[in-house]
């Protein structure tokens, strides 16, 4: 006795009048152009492929069966999985206006979405009926339909039949960036007949954002346009400053970086938002006020920024990416790549000049540098202890007390950037280039000569170390004022800084151009 299949009652008309598609494993139809062009998150489709393997595109035919999330393209995805027509079953479609069906697409739209007003003008409706898996004896019976007019979009699955499965298998919808996204979460693709998103099992519905969804944030400087097909926020009149780079703007501090670009200036350009990401292709931009900001930091959330050096900075740098994805549709593309470097610059070398005496705070030097460069401080400190507890707040010392010095950089990832003292020295007065100086660390390593000094601590940490002895410059000043030379280093170059022997000065090359010099002067007075 033959088996009967039954296809439920919430499944459309098909069958009579439809266009069946081609008989061939991984097979599609060819471009189908609708009367009426649907509106698929804020892009417009006047054309559609049904492909064989359980699929809707609106570009090009797809002949994927492996389903995969972010796709990279616009597709609905009733049951993507491997399917054969050649060993039986019907793969059918049609656009259909007709005023019954146009009435039961509507009665179902107006019924899940009360508060939505909407009359439908289309319905495109692609049925797969008794179609078999490829590799299990298995058949699937499902039904998709696009419903639209010229304002809103709508998809409607239904489920008959579907048969358990050991394949891979995939149910819901993706765009090109994903931003817009379902997956029907289920453990079985049998499932799919006796579950819903609307109470009613075997059906599933969503609404698809149409034109003024995605102009809705548009700013006072930005109006809804269509470009290609696709609805964005556009330019104004007059609203495009330097539009060969986006208009962007760039932020650097610490170890951290932005950038952010006109939206409507990217949009006019074909960039959307949701597409454009950091070489971390998971780092997207966020929306403020009409622009998309793109941030870095080194406190978890790098986003494949990168650091180098080079004889006078030490630069990160991050890049705006957009990279069309190969789909396997074509082996060429007429998509636009953008590819946006940008980076943040900070002076490798630094002199100053310390207040001995400085409260606890110490001397800061802050440098504000041209745009896409950034800043960081430099403190030098000094203290009554070989801990670095207890910070000098009076304004004399002893002579011949032992002073200990810290400097300090912040604003710089201490994972990978050392400080190195090159130079360190006293002058009677405040004047860094004074005639009359006593060195206290000559190219890193103490000055013979002076039996007090002790470098402590130098090129391993954002904080170096050294002592010496309070001295007075004799029948001149009994104030002293400390000055030293630094640079900044990447620790993963390997040791910052040099190994000092005992009553010998080391010597490498390396530039010693003083770039962005500064001084704090307090003076210390010595009894």
């Amino acid at each position: 006795m033959p088996v009967l299949f039954l296809v439920p009652d919430y499944f459309l008309p098909f069958g009579d009048g439809d266009i069946v598609n081609p008989i061939s494993d991984d097979g599609s139809s060819e471009a189908i152009f609708l009367q009426q062009p649907f509106i698929y998150f804020g892009r417009i489709y006047s054309q559609i492929y049904v492909n064989n393997n359980g699929h809707l595109t609106f570009t090009g035919q797809l002949s994927a069966y492996v389903p995969y999330l972010n796709s990279g393209i616009d597709i609905v995805a009733p049951l993507w999985t491997d399917l054969n027509n050649e060993n039986g079953g019907t793969i059918s479609y049609r656009e259909d206006t007709s005023s019954a069906v146009l009435a039961q697409v509507t009665e179902a739209v107006n019924q899940y979405f009360p508060d939505v007003p909407f009359t439908a003008s289309s319905a495109f409706v692609a049925t797969w009926n008794r179609v078999p898996y490829f590799n299990d004896g298995g058949m699937v019976t499902f039904q998709v339909v696009l419903v639209s007019n010229s304002d809103r979009s709508f998809i409607l699955i239904n489920y008959g039949d579907i048969a358990e499965t050991g394949q891979v298998w995939l149910a819901g919808f993706d765009t090109v960036d994903s931003s817009d996204s379902f997956t029907i979460s289920l453990l079985s693709a049998s499932e799919l007949s006796s579950s819903s998103n609307v109470n009613y099992n075997g059906r599933w519905v969503f609404q698809v954002k149409g034109v003024h969804d995605v102009c809705n944030n548009c700013t006072e400087n930005e109006a809804c346009q269509e470009r290609g097909g696709v609805y964005g926020c556009g330019c104004l009149q007059g609203q495009r400053p330097n539009p060969e780079i986006f208009d962007a703007v760039e932020s650097c501090a610490s170890s951290t970086g932005s950038i952010s670009l006109s939206r409507c200036q990217l949009f006019e350009s074909g960039f959307y938002p949701e597409t454009l990401h950091l070489n971390d292709p998971s780092c997207k931009g966020t929306l403020e006020n009409g622009r998309l900001l793109f941030y870095f930091d080194n406190e978890g959330h790098i986003c494949g920024t990168t650091l180098r050096s080079n004889s006078t900075h030490f630069i990160y740098q991050n890049s705006i990416q957009f990279n069309p994805r190969n789909t396997g549709q074509s082996i060429i593309s007429r998509d636009i790549w953008m590819n946006m470097t940008f980076s943040c610059a900070y002076p490798l070398i630094q002199t100053l000049s310390m207040p001995m005496g400085f409260q606890a705070e110490g001397g800061v030097v802050s440098k504000e540098l041209p745009a896409g460069q950034g800043t960081y401080q430099i403190r030098m400190i000094p203290y009554h202890d070989a801990q670095f507890t207890s910070p000098y707040v009076e304004e004399q010392v002893q002579v011949n007390q032992q002073m200990y010095v810290a400097v300090e950089v912040e604003g710089v990832d201490r994972n990978q950037i050392a400080i190195v003292l090159d130079n360190c020295w006293a002058t009677p007065v405040n004047d860094a280039e004074y005639h009359i100086r006593w060195n206290l660390i000559i190219r890193e390593c103490p000055n013979p000569d002076d039996p007090t000094v002790e470098v402590l601590q130098n090129g391993i940490d954002t904080s170096s170390h050294f002592s010496f002895r309070m001295f007075t410059f004799s029948g001149i000043s009994d104030h002293v004022f400390l000055h030293c030379e630094v640079h900044l280093c990447l620790v993963q170059n390997g040791r910052c800084a040099l190994i000092c022997n005992h009553g010998y000065r080391s010597r490498r090359q390396r530039s010693l151009d003083f770039l962005h010099s500064t001084a704090i002067s307090m003076g210390l007075k010595a009894q």
